[in-house]
């Protein structure tokens, strides 16, 4: 079998992104989405090794469901601002793992998904993987198409969707126009819940079946159910026209071939560059990580200030600079009782300087050391430290 995935970009990106509490780079990025969809492509897909890989957008703008129905989509919270900015990040890592994507003008990504699969489907060696949390898309299911819920690791063929929704594949887009779907707001209609929806189906298959049997006299519902049901007849077909994926969308040029997969792609040299600027060192190898130096390998020379002048030559030398970094050695983590026993200042890659307070030997006075920190705060320079509000109290 040829084992082919549909990723529907739009569900997955979101769902990744609502999984993991947000976190930011260095440079205050927030990275979470990214880094979920970077280790998904590196521990799961390289792992899964599926033959074929589509990643499948939704078209830029509107769809030709914003015609039908106005109201489509409408109450759907705008997307957070912290996912935005992550969007264009995840479309560049892809592109950059040589993952191809298709995006229509007019037509969500759950359309092109389906018309991909039915196309696929003919080919009895094709094993087709829909990556997507959709409800509609899991009326696509058959023997050889199966959704793949990548989160809980569970595959749903079309015997295992009818456990799920306990009805059948083919009927779930009339299950849908029966119920509310809130995500997309799509029209329900009142007092039909999931429980009398399946009851419905199950009894006489699809809307259409429904309302031709809507007046026999064993018509299933009690009166007052049975008058919103005839009362919102036009509601009902709605929202089957809004669900019901569209199968025959044209994707010209399309050859499974130029979407075949390759693991090899997922870390080549740009990825590795791509995760290092976003700090990803987790998902790398030993031997791309970019290593922290150890000050024996940055053939530092230590200055020992043990005296006023030393500690003149010092200030001279930190004004010139643009920043420092400084660290503060204390005989307590309590600073009111705590008393400095040195301190050691970095300002460029050949020299540390070591301040010694309180060890033997020559020393710098308490007055030497508050007139060299008064200056220093005054000057117009970064300070760079760990837990530096300890050092200024």
């Amino acid at each position: 079998m040829k084992k082919i995935y549909l990723i529907d970009a739009s569900s997955f990106i979101y769902r990744m992104f609502f999984a993991l509490p947000e976190f930011s780079t260095k440079d205050w990025t927030i990275v979470n989405a990214l880094f979920w969809m970077a280790k998904f492509f590196v521990w799961q897909i390289i792992r899964e090794k599926p033959d074929y890989l589509i990643f499948v957008k939704d078209a830029s703008w509107k769809n030709f469901r914003h015609e039908i129905y106005k109201e489509y989509k409408a109450t759907r919270k705008k997307m957070p601002d912290n996912l935005k900015t992550q969007i264009s990040l995840i479309e560049e890592m892809v592109e950059k793992m040589c993952i191809k994507t298709i995006e229509i003008s007019w037509y969500e990504a759950d359309d092109i998904i389906g018309t991909l699969s039915l196309r696929l489907w003919e080919d009895l060696e094709n094993e087709i993987f829909i990556l997507s949390w959709d409800k509609d898309l899991y009326s696509l299911t058959k023997q050889n198409i199966k959704i793949y819920d990548t989160l809980k690791q569970k595959i749903y063929d079309d015997k295992k969707t009818k456990e799920k929704f306990q009805i059948e594949p083919k009927l779930i887009i009339d299950y849908l126009a029966i119920v509310w779907d809130k995500s997309d707001n799509i029209p329900w209609i009142e007092w039909f819940g999931p429980k009398k929806a399946i009851e419905l189906i199950n009894k006489y298959w699809s809307i259409e079946s429904i309302y031709y049997a809507i007046n026999d006299d064993d018509f299933i519902l009690k009166q007052k159910t049975l008058d919103k049901l005839k009362n919102q007849k036009e509601q009902a077909f709605l929202s089957k026209k809004l669900a019901t994926i569209d199968l025959w969308v044209e994707i010209k040029n399309f050859k499974l071939d130029d979407f075949k997969f390759d693991e090899n792609n997922i870390i080549n040299e740009k990825v590795v560059d791509f995760f290092k600027k976003y700090e990803f060192n987790s998902l790398l190898r030993e031997e791309q990580k970019t290593k922290l130096k150890k000050w024996g390998d940055l053939w530092l020379k230590v200055n020992i200030v043990s005296n006023k002048n030393k500690l003149l030559d010092l200030f001279k030398k930190i004004s010139s600079k643009k920043q420092i970094v400084l660290d503060i050695e204390t005989t307590s983590l309590k600073f009111f009782e705590a008393k400095i026993v040195w301190i050691s200042i970095y300002i460029d890659d050949k020299n540390i300087y070591y301040i010694n307070v309180l060890h033997e030997g020559e020393k710098i006075t308490r007055e030497d050391l508050w007139d060299f920190f008064k200056k220093i705060l005054d000057l117009d320079i970064l300070i760079i430290g760990h837990n530096l509000k300890y050092d200024l109290e």
